[in-house]
């Protein structure tokens, strides 16, 4: 049996009042400049950034990215969060 392929690009999940809006494809540069940019970001606008080294369900590295916006940034909803799934493989090749 074939191994699976790696996905050569990123995965945006954001969930908002924990209701997940599905996943997005995008390019590692992207995902990885809205990481950067959080980071930059006042304690007011953004909670917390965290990243996260781990394996898929298949054994395939991943760097999972973690970004919580802080409460009352985004009007008309309390929760914000967003998670990036990053092939380790795609940022290594950057």
């Amino acid at each position: 049996m074939a191994r699976p392929t790696t996905p050569r690009r990123a995965t945006w999940y954001p969930l908002i009042d924990n209701r997940p809006t599905g996943g997005r494809r995008m390019t590692t540069y992207q995902a990885t400049t809205s990481i950067r940019s959080s980071r930059r970001q006042p304690p007011t606008t953004v909670d917390a950034v965290h990243v996260y080294a781990t394996t898929d369900r298949v054994g395939t590295a991943l760097h999972v990215a973690y970004i919580h916006y802080t409460p009352g940034f985004w009007s008309n909803v309390d929760d914000v969060i967003d998670v990036y799934e990053i092939p380790t493989d795609t940022l290594t090749d950057l």
